[in-house]
């Protein structure tokens, strides 16, 4: 298992340690400087932070995947 499917297995398994600012979400999903869009993409569908105008939210603060600014 490579280190993105690890970590995608952790936010499906704890999601609750994944509630991120939008800071603490590029580094969640930062290794080498580069950014795992996957991983990203996990904290949207496996992380229930709401929607907004029905897309899922992937952070708590800060630019969001639902468009919108928390």
């Amino acid at each position: 298992m490579n280190w993105a499917e690890e970590r995608i297995k952790d936010i499906k398994e704890h999601p609750g340690d994944h509630r991120h600012t939008y800071e603490k979400l590029q580094a969640c999903c930062t290794k080498g400087g580069v950014i795992y869009m996957e991983v990203m993409d996990a904290h949207s569908k496996y992380v229930n932070l709401g929607t907004n105008g029905g897309v899922k939210c992937d952070t708590t603060e800060g630019p969001c995947s639902c468009g919108g600014w928390h």
